[in-house]
Protein backbone atom coordinates (compact mmCIF):
# COMPACT_ATOMS: atom_id res chain seq x y z
CA UNK A 1 0.00 0.00 0.00
CA UNK A 2 1.43 3.69 -0.96
CA UNK A 3 2.12 5.95 1.50
CA UNK A 4 -0.63 8.31 0.38
CA UNK A 5 -3.32 6.22 0.08
CA UNK A 6 -2.50 4.94 3.68
CA UNK A 7 -2.50 8.05 5.18
CA UNK A 8 -6.22 8.64 3.13
CA UNK A 9 -7.12 5.48 5.39
CA UNK A 10 -6.10 7.19 8.49
CA UNK A 11 -7.61 10.74 8.21
CA UNK A 12 -11.35 9.24 8.20
CA UNK A 13 -10.26 6.64 10.83
CA UNK A 14 -8.69 9.86 13.00
CA UNK A 15 -12.16 11.87 12.82
CA UNK A 16 -14.39 8.95 13.60
CA UNK A 17 -12.31 8.12 16.24
CA UNK A 18 -11.97 11.89 17.62
CA UNK A 19 -16.09 11.71 17.57
CA UNK A 20 -16.39 8.68 19.02
CA UNK A 21 -14.88 9.44 22.28
CA UNK A 22 -16.27 12.79 22.69
CA UNK A 23 -20.13 10.76 22.00
CA UNK A 24 -19.10 8.44 24.71
CA UNK A 25 -18.40 10.75 27.51
CA UNK A 26 -21.64 12.74 26.87
CA UNK A 27 -23.81 9.78 26.72
CA UNK A 28 -21.63 8.98 29.75
CA UNK A 29 -23.41 11.96 31.60
CA UNK A 30 -26.94 11.73 29.96
CA UNK A 31 -29.42 10.29 31.08
CA UNK A 32 -31.73 8.46 28.42
CA UNK A 33 -31.02 10.11 24.45
CA UNK A 34 -29.22 12.82 23.32
CA UNK A 35 -32.36 16.12 22.97
CA UNK A 36 -32.29 19.49 23.16
CA UNK A 37 -31.84 19.32 27.41
CA UNK A 38 -28.78 17.84 26.84
CA UNK A 39 -27.48 20.34 24.09
CA UNK A 40 -28.53 23.31 26.69
CA UNK A 41 -27.16 21.50 29.68
CA UNK A 42 -23.46 21.53 27.83
CA UNK A 43 -23.80 24.87 26.33
CA UNK A 44 -22.10 27.64 28.54
CA UNK A 45 -23.60 30.96 29.00
CA UNK A 46 -20.53 32.59 27.26
CA UNK A 47 -22.37 33.27 23.81
CA UNK A 48 -18.64 32.51 21.69
CA UNK A 49 -18.28 29.43 24.00
CA UNK A 50 -21.84 28.43 23.28
CA UNK A 51 -21.67 28.70 19.84
CA UNK A 52 -18.46 26.67 19.76
CA UNK A 53 -20.20 23.35 21.61
CA UNK A 54 -22.97 23.91 19.57
CA UNK A 55 -20.89 23.51 16.45
CA UNK A 56 -19.53 20.62 18.30
CA UNK A 57 -22.60 18.83 18.64
CA UNK A 58 -23.14 19.44 14.89
CA UNK A 59 -19.95 17.74 14.07
CA UNK A 60 -21.27 14.89 16.08
CA UNK A 61 -24.17 14.96 14.41
CA UNK A 62 -22.47 14.38 11.31
CA UNK A 63 -21.52 10.64 12.60
CA UNK A 64 -24.50 9.80 14.67
CA UNK A 65 -27.82 8.65 13.97
CA UNK A 66 -29.16 9.65 17.83
CA UNK A 67 -28.55 13.63 17.84
CA UNK A 68 -31.45 14.91 15.52
CA UNK A 69 -30.61 18.15 13.47
CA UNK A 70 -34.17 19.58 14.80
CA UNK A 71 -32.86 19.14 18.48
CA UNK A 72 -29.59 21.60 17.70
CA UNK A 73 -31.89 23.86 15.37
CA UNK A 74 -34.07 24.07 18.01
CA UNK A 75 -31.43 24.39 20.54
CA UNK A 76 -30.22 27.14 18.98
CA UNK A 77 -33.15 29.06 18.32
CA UNK A 78 -33.49 28.80 22.06
CA UNK A 79 -30.24 30.30 22.84
CA UNK A 80 -29.40 33.01 20.42
CA UNK A 81 -31.37 36.13 19.35
CA UNK A 82 -33.37 34.94 15.65
CA UNK A 83 -30.63 36.36 13.17
CA UNK A 84 -27.62 35.09 15.05
CA UNK A 85 -29.65 31.20 15.61
CA UNK A 86 -30.17 30.68 11.74
CA UNK A 87 -26.62 32.01 11.23
CA UNK A 88 -25.57 29.58 13.92
CA UNK A 89 -28.01 26.80 12.44
CA UNK A 90 -27.19 26.56 8.81
CA UNK A 91 -22.95 26.63 10.04
CA UNK A 92 -23.69 23.88 11.88
CA UNK A 93 -25.04 21.95 9.07
CA UNK A 94 -22.27 23.28 6.77
CA UNK A 95 -20.36 21.30 9.65
CA UNK A 96 -22.35 18.00 9.81
CA UNK A 97 -22.81 18.06 5.67
CA UNK A 98 -18.54 18.62 5.45
CA UNK A 99 -17.34 16.02 8.09
CA UNK A 100 -18.82 12.80 6.31
CA UNK A 101 -18.37 14.07 2.88
CA UNK A 102 -14.61 14.39 3.92
CA UNK A 103 -14.58 11.20 5.03
CA UNK A 104 -16.23 9.68 1.76
CA UNK A 105 -13.65 11.79 -0.39
CA UNK A 106 -10.02 10.64 1.43
CA UNK A 107 -11.76 6.75 2.12
CA UNK A 108 -12.08 6.65 -1.77
CA UNK A 109 -15.06 5.45 -4.65
CA UNK A 110 -14.58 1.76 -2.70
CA UNK A 111 -17.47 3.52 -0.43
CA UNK A 112 -19.48 4.18 -3.19
CA UNK A 113 -19.46 0.47 -4.34
CA UNK A 114 -20.61 -0.66 -0.14
CA UNK A 115 -23.23 2.23 -0.10
CA UNK A 116 -24.56 1.13 -3.61
CA UNK A 117 -24.72 -2.69 -2.27
CA UNK A 118 -25.86 -1.61 1.41
CA UNK A 119 -28.58 1.35 0.18
CA UNK A 120 -30.17 0.23 -3.24
CA UNK A 121 -32.09 3.44 -2.83
CA UNK A 122 -28.63 5.29 -4.03
CA UNK A 123 -29.80 4.61 -7.60
CA UNK A 124 -32.13 6.96 -7.66
CA UNK A 125 -29.61 9.34 -6.28
CA UNK A 126 -27.37 8.39 -9.61
CA UNK A 127 -30.36 9.10 -11.87
CA UNK A 128 -30.49 12.49 -10.87
CA UNK A 129 -26.70 13.07 -10.64
CA UNK A 130 -26.29 11.68 -14.38
CA UNK A 131 -29.26 15.01 -15.01
CA UNK A 132 -27.80 17.35 -12.41
CA UNK A 133 -25.40 17.45 -9.80
CA UNK A 134 -26.62 20.35 -8.22
CA UNK A 135 -29.94 19.10 -8.30
CA UNK A 136 -29.11 15.77 -6.82
CA UNK A 137 -27.39 17.66 -3.89
CA UNK A 138 -30.35 19.57 -3.55
CA UNK A 139 -33.22 17.18 -3.83
CA UNK A 140 -31.54 14.81 -1.24
CA UNK A 141 -32.00 17.12 1.65
CA UNK A 142 -35.46 18.20 0.92
CA UNK A 143 -37.03 14.49 0.14
CA UNK A 144 -34.29 12.02 2.86
CA UNK A 145 -33.95 9.37 -0.01
CA UNK A 146 -31.19 7.85 2.55
CA UNK A 147 -29.68 9.14 5.70
CA UNK A 148 -27.77 12.42 5.51
CA UNK A 149 -24.82 11.02 7.14
CA UNK A 150 -24.81 8.25 4.06
CA UNK A 151 -26.10 10.97 1.28
CA UNK A 152 -22.56 12.91 2.28
CA UNK A 153 -20.50 10.05 2.44
CA UNK A 154 -21.58 9.13 -1.24
CA UNK A 155 -21.23 12.51 -2.68
CA UNK A 156 -17.97 12.89 -0.86
CA UNK A 157 -16.54 9.31 -2.53
CA UNK A 158 -17.99 10.83 -5.57
CA UNK A 159 -15.89 12.95 -5.56
CA UNK A 160 -18.75 15.91 -6.17
CA UNK A 161 -17.41 19.32 -6.47
CA UNK A 162 -17.41 20.54 -2.63
CA UNK A 163 -19.12 24.14 -3.42
CA UNK A 164 -21.74 22.56 -5.31
CA UNK A 165 -22.54 20.11 -2.56
CA UNK A 166 -22.40 22.43 0.10
CA UNK A 167 -24.55 25.03 -1.42
CA UNK A 168 -27.20 22.93 -2.57
CA UNK A 169 -27.19 20.77 0.48
CA UNK A 170 -27.97 24.09 2.44
CA UNK A 171 -30.53 25.24 -0.11
CA UNK A 172 -31.96 21.57 0.07
CA UNK A 173 -32.28 22.09 3.91
CA UNK A 174 -33.06 25.69 4.27
CA UNK A 175 -36.55 25.74 5.26
CA UNK A 176 -36.47 23.17 7.50
CA UNK A 177 -33.51 25.33 9.14
CA UNK A 178 -35.63 28.65 9.62
CA UNK A 179 -38.98 27.04 10.27
CA UNK A 180 -37.17 24.52 13.30
CA UNK A 181 -34.97 27.49 14.71
CA UNK A 182 -37.49 29.65 14.78
CA UNK A 183 -39.84 27.45 16.64
CA UNK A 184 -36.71 27.04 19.07
CA UNK A 185 -37.16 30.98 19.26
CA UNK A 186 -40.87 30.66 19.86
CA UNK A 187 -40.63 28.02 22.23
CA UNK A 188 -40.97 29.89 25.45
CA UNK A 189 -44.29 31.07 24.69
CA UNK A 190 -46.10 27.96 23.35
CA UNK A 191 -49.55 29.17 23.28
CA UNK A 192 -48.65 32.62 21.02
CA UNK A 193 -50.08 32.86 17.69
CA UNK A 194 -46.14 33.49 16.48
CA UNK A 195 -45.44 29.97 17.85
CA UNK A 196 -48.74 28.42 16.05
CA UNK A 197 -47.48 30.29 12.64
CA UNK A 198 -43.93 28.62 13.53
CA UNK A 199 -45.39 24.82 13.85
CA UNK A 200 -47.26 25.11 11.10
CA UNK A 201 -45.04 26.32 8.49
CA UNK A 202 -42.40 23.39 10.33
CA UNK A 203 -46.16 20.79 9.85
CA UNK A 204 -46.07 22.05 5.73
CA UNK A 205 -42.29 21.59 5.26
CA UNK A 206 -42.30 18.02 6.67
CA UNK A 207 -45.65 17.63 4.08
CA UNK A 208 -44.39 18.84 1.40
CA UNK A 209 -40.79 17.13 1.48
CA UNK A 210 -43.41 14.05 1.53
CA UNK A 211 -45.23 15.16 -1.39
CA UNK A 212 -42.00 15.70 -3.15
CA UNK A 213 -40.84 12.55 -2.75
CA UNK A 214 -44.12 10.37 -4.11
CA UNK A 215 -44.37 13.02 -6.55
CA UNK A 216 -40.55 11.98 -7.85
CA UNK A 217 -40.83 8.10 -7.22
CA UNK A 218 -44.34 7.93 -9.20
CA UNK A 219 -42.75 10.11 -12.07
CA UNK A 220 -39.80 7.66 -11.91
CA UNK A 221 -42.92 4.24 -12.74
CA UNK A 222 -44.03 6.24 -15.12
CA UNK A 223 -40.57 6.34 -17.12
CA UNK A 224 -40.51 2.86 -16.97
Amino acid sequence: MEKKEYIKMLIPAFAIGIIIVILIVVMRNTEGPISVKTVLKYTPENICLAVAVLFLFFALKSLTVILPLSALYLASGILFSPFMALFVSTCGLAITLTIPYLIGYFSGKKVVQRIQEKYPKTQKIMEYQRENTFFACFITRIVGVLPGDIVSLYFGACNTRYDIYLIAGIAGSLLSIVTTTILGEKISHPFSIGFFVVLLCRVLVSAGSIFINYTLNKRKEEDF
